[in-house]
């Protein structure tokens, strides 16, 4: 089952933080400064105390899976899980490729594991004023580098 996460402020409406799982989705990179990036996100993330569980999960190139993320948190007993793709902008990856694996995730175990799990897809990043500070950050970051 899919459903939209509400917001009111950093708190999920009609649900408990407790109960919420959320898998930071990343594209995936030979270079392993994408998998820290993630893993730092994961971190600061978890620092906030709002969800019983935050991970990381690959599109590609890196593990684990979103596929093997999810069935991993599925195992463990959340029934609320929050896949939030790490992109900047939808693409063909946020529309297409994510959902895809999202869908065939708890294939041929969805009895077993999946029957009660509540899996919510969250929007990329998108066009936000907190964006725009940091973009302006870098520009007088790399002007202070001149």
């Amino acid at each position: 089952m899919v459903k939209k996460l509400t917001k009111e402020g950093n708190r999920a409406v009609g649900e408990s933080e407790e109960d919420i799982a959320v898998v930071l989705i990343g594209h995936g990179s030979k270079l392993p400064y994408n998998k820290e990036v993630l893993g730092e996100l994961r971190r600061r993330m978890e620092m906030r105390g709002l969800f019983k569980e935050i991970r990381v999960a690959f599109m590609q190139l890196n593990s684990p899976s979103i596929e093997e993320e999810l069935r991993s948190l599925a195992k463990d007993g959340m029934k609320n899980i929050v896949a939030l793709p790490v992109f900047l902008a939808d693409g063909a990856h946020t529309t297409e490729d994510i959902p895809e694996k999202l869908k065939v995730a708890f294939e041929g175990v969805w009895d077993e594991i999946g029957r009660d799990v509540k899996l919510t897809y969250a929007k990329p990043i998108g066009v936000d004023e907190r964006v725009v500070d940091i973009l302006l950050d870098r520009v007088k970051e790399a002007m202070q580098e001149e």
